[in-house]
């Protein structure tokens, strides 16, 4: 057995004559005192049986004993009776310790799990996560953000407070959820809170989704619970961001060319104008500094996904794509674009807009929403579209493209050309 469990004192004593008591676990020959928020005199403490005492034997009295004693009884409230109350509530809390930190090992056992420092401090210290959901999902949420987004299972300030939207949705739902209540009927009742409290369909897509992934790291766990989605519809609608018009996007382009090297229209155009026609998402654009560029290859760590299997990309960049990326190291010095704030970036779009006279709500949003769109437009198929844009269903794909009236006119002509030429064949 590489671990073990004990009640200790913190020694020298304090200037009260006291000591911390403390829980030491040792995990692989390596200690970790826990504080247990309580303290008593060592004249008066059982080292082997770590428990508080209220008197010793004569042959157990070390000098000053009859002092300490006398000290004790006053700081308990006078009399030996209170202070074996005392000793007895100090003595309930070790007690809990020990067992709290036992449960904690055979939990490990049980689940045929290696014993780690890290692992036993996490469920240690969130003992309540096993067995409510809402406690889980707070204590994930923490952890995955220590950890960052250069971790497998980390995330960053954005994904963080996206989380902590959907717990505290949660928590207004029910303060408690204990994993052994959650339902198709817990899902239901949700959905239907949500519905009452909360207008954008996506929105409550969006709740639903995150809710779904932390019941996925609870059930990778080992903590057992019914499924409560299995027979649940998480319904969503076409996104409110539009794409730019070909024209608009012309114009943009156009534009991009006569701003003077170095301003912050040119700098926030660079990026914006990539995204259009890469669909990267903000948060991989802001990281392309640690992405890799080969060729026309570009190999990147996803910065949106749960999923082990895609946590690493390889997107082929157009021509235009790699322009922009040229113009920023060639003017900026810069591998990626240069890091303006997403508020600022995006008021600055919207005075280029109103510039320009172009109608389509201009938005960092917009860039994958334009690719998509352009990227069928000019005769892509959907199914490649879903690889590029890393996009697990291919029903979330189609949510970026939007068809407009031009775009049926160019289908129906290919159509009609393809009959041509068939017919010509036959005749």
């Amino acid at each position: 057995m590489n671990y073990s469990a004990s009640i200790k004192l913190r020694r020298p004593a304090r200037t009260d004559g006291t000591c911390q008591i403390l829980l030491l676990v040792v995990i692989r020959r390596k200690p970790h005192p826990l504080g247990l928020g309580i303290s008593w005199w060592p004249e008066l403490f059982d080292e082997q049986k770590g428990l508080c005492l209220t008197g010793q034997a004569k042959k157990d009295r070390k000098p000053g004993y009859d002092q300490v004693l006398s000290t004790a009884v006053a700081w308990a409230g006078g009399t030996i009776e209170k202070l074996e109350a005392k000793a007895k509530d100090h003595n309930m809390i070790i007690g809990k310790a020990r067992s709290k930190a036992n449960d904690v090992f055979v939990n490990f056992r049980l689940n045929d799990q290696p014993v780690t420092s890290e692992a036993f401090l996490l469920d240690y210290n969130t003992e309540a996560s096993k067995k409510d959901f809402i406690s889980y999902m707070e204590a994930k949420i923490s952890e995955r953000y220590r950890k960052g987004k250069g971790h497998r299972e980390g995330i960053g300030e954005v994904t963080r407070k996206n989380h902590t939207s959907t717990l505290n949705c949660l928590k207004k739902f029910r303060p408690s959820i204990p994993f052994y209540s959650i339902s198709p009927k817990l899902v239901d009742d949700l959905h239907a809170f949500m519905c009452k409290h909360i207008k954008g369909i996506n929105t409550r897509w969006t709740r639903h989704k995150d809710v779904k992934t932390y019941l996925a790291l609870a059930k990778k766990e080992r903590i057992r619970f019914e499924d409560p989605y299995v027979d649940f519809e998480n319904k969503s609608v076409e996104g409110t961001w539009k794409p730019l018009k070909s024209a608009e996007l012309m114009k943009l382009k156009v534009y991009y060319t006569q701003l003077p090297v170095g301003s912050a229209r040119r700098r926030i155009l660079q990026r914006f104008l990539f995204s259009c026609c890469s669909s990267l998402r903000l948060g991989d654009l802001k990281n392309l500094h640690q992405a890799k560029l080969n060729g026309q290859e570009l190999t990147f760590q996803i910065q949106k996904t749960y999923d082990e299997k895609l946590k690493a990309m390889m997107l082929p960049l157009t021509k235009e794509a790699l322009g922009y990326l040229e113009d920023s190291r060639r003017e900026e010095g810069l591998v990626g674009f240069w890091p303006y704030t997403d508020q600022y970036s995006n008021r600055t779009l919207k005075d280029i807009a109103k510039e320009l006279d172009i109608e389509t709500h201009l938005h960092h949003h917009v860039g994958r929403e334009t690719y998509a769109t352009e990227f069928i437009r000019r005769g892509g198929k959907v199914e490649v579209l879903q690889k590029l844009m890393d996009h697990e269903k291919i029903e979330t794909t189609m949510k970026y493209v939007h068809v407009d009236d031009d775009m049926k006119r160019e289908a129906i002509r290919m159509l009609d050309a393809q009959n041509e030429v068939q017919m010509a064949v036959v005749a």
